[in-house]
C-alpha cells in the first residue's frame, strides 16, 4: 500500500446545516431583518456590509429580467437603473449567450463521441468567438479530431487575421510558449498536446470537479480560471456529470468582490466565504422578502444557485456595486464600457439533457478509513494528487493537495513534497511523469517553431 508519513492527517469537516428556517412575512412593505454583523469564515471574525444583501437582491432581479425575456414580455423589463442601463451576464452561466451557443452549434452538434465532443469544446473555447467557430465550419466542415490538420487549421485563421479578430472579448487563454507564428498557432497546439495526452479519457477516470480541474491545469496556458471555464463547457457533454456544488475556482471578479463585502480580513479564505453564501443562501432570500418563486432556479436543479453559480454572480454584482455602493471603494470604478442594448434575435434557456434526468451517483462510495500506528505516527494512505502549487518563485519544496483513500474532497490536504518523496512515491511519480511528458511535447513544438522560422528567414535570403 502507498501510504505517507505524515501527522497531518485527515480530519472530517464538519457538516454545518444553514441555522433555522426563518419565518417571513412576504407582505409588501414588512421590515427587512438585518443581516447578520459578524460571521464565523475559517476562524476569522468577519463584517459583512451592504454589498451581503445586495449580492442577493441582485441575483433574484436580473434572472427575473431573464425570465420577463423569455415570456415575451415587452422592455422595460427592470426599474432597476442600473440593471436597465449596462450589460450583466445571466445568474446562471448556462444560459449566457456564447454558452448557449455552445451547447447547441458545439457539444450537440456533430459526433457524439467522448473525444470528438471534447475536441470540439476545446476548440471553440480557445478563442470562444461565434464567429471564428463558423469560419473553420466553414472551410472544413464538421470539425473532428480524426481529420485535423494542424497546418490546414493554421493557415485558415492566420489568414482571417489579417482583417479580423479571432479571439472574443470575454478572456483569452494565455498563449503557451510553443513556438508558433502566432497566438492561434500555438492554441492549436495546445488543444492538440490535450488530446495527444488523452485529457478527455483521464478526466473520463475522474469523479469530482476538483480533481478534473486539477489535471486540466497540468497543461500550459491553463491557469486556474481558464481551466474552470473550459471543463464548464465539457460538463455540458453527455460524457461527464462533476457536482458543481462541491468546490470552485475563483476568479478576480468574484475575489474582488468577496473582499467588498467582507473587508480585507477575508483575504486567504474567500473559497471559504463562497462555501458561507452557498450554505446559507435561502436563509438570506428569506431574510430579504425575496419570495420562493422568485429565487433563481436552473431546470432539474433545486432553487438556488450552485457554488459555480456564485462565483459567476459574485463576479457581476462587483461590477453592479460600482454603481450603487461607490464608496466601497475597488480596483475599477467604471460600471462597463457600454451601455446595454437587447440584441434583435430571440434568447434562449436551455441546459443540457443530461441535467434534467436523475442526479447519477459517481465513484467509489466513502468508506473514511481510521488512521494506522507505524511506531509512534498516524498514517493515513494517499489515494492521489488532486493539483500542485508553489511559491511565488517557483522554486523551494512544493506543495501538493491530496486526496485520501476513502475520504472525499472537502477533507483534502496541502502536503509538502519531502512527504510524499518516502510516504507515497508512487503516486508523487506519476504525477510529475504526466507533467515531464507534457513539458516534453511542448518543448517539441516550440522546436518545430524554431526551425519553421529559420527556414523562412533562409528562404528570404535566397529569394534576394
Amino acid at each position: 500500500m502507498t501510504r505517507t508519513k505524515t501527522v497531518c492527517s485527515p480530519v472530517p469537516q464538519k457538516r454545518r446545516s444553514s441555522g433555522a428556517k426563518l419565518l417571513v412575512d412576504f407582505t409588501p412593505g414588512k421590515r427587512t431583518p438585518p443581516a447578520p454583523k459578524v460571521v464565523d469564515i475559517a476562524g476569522r471574525a468577519l463584517r459583512p456590509n451592504i454589498i451581503l444583501d445586495t449580492f442577493f437582491k441582485f441575483v433574484s432581479e436580473r434572472h427575473l429580467i431573464q425570465q420577463r425575456r423569455l415570456a415575451g414580455k415587452p422592455p422595460p423589463w427592470t426599474s432597476d437603473p442600473t440593471l436597465a442601463a449596462y450589460p450583466f451576464t445571466n445568474v446562471f452561466r448556462i444560459y449566457d449567450r456564447v454558452t448557449q451557443y455552445v451547447l447547441h452549434n458545439v457539444v450537440q452538434q456533430g459526433d457524439q463521441n467522448l473525444r470528438e465532443q471534447c475536441f470540439r469544446v476545446m476548440i471553440f473555447r480557445s478563442f470562444n468567438k461565434m464567429e471564428t467557430w463558423e469560419l473553420l465550419t466553414a472551410h472544413f466542415g464538421e470539425i473532428t479530431w480524426r481529420d485535423f490538420d494542424l497546418n490546414a487549421y493554421e493557415e485558415v485563421l492566420l489568414t482571417e487575421q489579417q482583417e479580423n479578430a479571432l479571439y472574443g472579448h470575454a478572456y483569452i487563454i494565455p498563449s503557451p510558449k510553443f513556438g508558433g507564428r502566432a497566438n492561434a498557432s500555438n492554441h492549436l497546439r495546445l488543444v492538440q498536446l490535450m488530446m495527444e495526452e488523452d485529457l478527455p479519457g483521464q478526466l473520463k477516470r475522474l469523479h469530482h470537479l476538483r480533481d478534473a480541474h486539477g489535471r486540466i491545469s497540468l497543461f500550459p496556458g491553463m491557469g486556474d480560471f481558464m481551466a474552470l471555464q473550459l471543463l464548464l463547457d465539457l460538463n455540458m457533454t453527455a460524457h461527464f456529470d462533476y457536482s458543481e456544488d462541491e468546490w470552485v475556482a475563483l476568479g478576480p471578479g468574484s475575489l474582488e468582490c468577496l473582499r467588498k463585502m467582507f473587508g480585507p480580513s477575508v483575504r486567504g479564505v474567500e473559497l471559504e466565504a463562497l462555501e458561507y453564501l452557498h450554505r446559507t443562501q435561502q436563509d438570506h432570500f428569506a431574510r430579504l422578502h425575496i419570495r420562493p418563486r422568485d429565487i433563481p432556479r436552473v431546470p432539474g436543479r433545486t432553487p438556488g444557485l450552485s457554488m459555480v453559480d456564485l462565483e459567476h454572480a459574485l463576479c457581476e454584482c462587483e461590477k453592479y456595486s460600482r454603481a450603487h455602493h461607490p464608496s466601497i471603494k475597488g480596483k475599477r470604478q467604471k460600471v462597463a464600457k457600454r451601455a446595454f442594448a437587447p440584441r434583435p434575435e430571440p434568447i434562449t434557456a436551455d441546459v443540457p439533457a443530461h441535467w434534467l434526468r436523475a442526479p447519477r451517483k459517481r465513484g467509489a462510495k466513502l468508506t473514511y478509513p481510521s488512521s494506522f500506528l507505524v511506531g509512534d505516527e498516524q498514517q493515513y494512505e494517499v489515494s492521489h494528487i488532486v493539483a500542485e502549487k508553489r511559491g511565488q518563485s517557483g522554486t523551494g519544496d512544493p506543495q501538493y493537495l491530496i486526496r485520501w483513500l476513502g475520504w472525499g474532497p472537502e477533507d483534502d490536504t496541502w502536503q509538502r513534497e519531502s512527504d510524499l518523496v518516502d510516504g507515497a512515491p508512487d503516486v508523487l511519480r506519476g504525477w510529475k511523469s504526466a507533467k515531464a511528458r507534457i513539458a516534453a511535447r511542448a518543448a517539441e513544438f516550440q522546436q518545430m517553431g524554431i526551425r519553421f522560422v529559420a527556414q523562412k528567414v533562409a528562404k528570404g535570403r535566397k529569394s534576394r
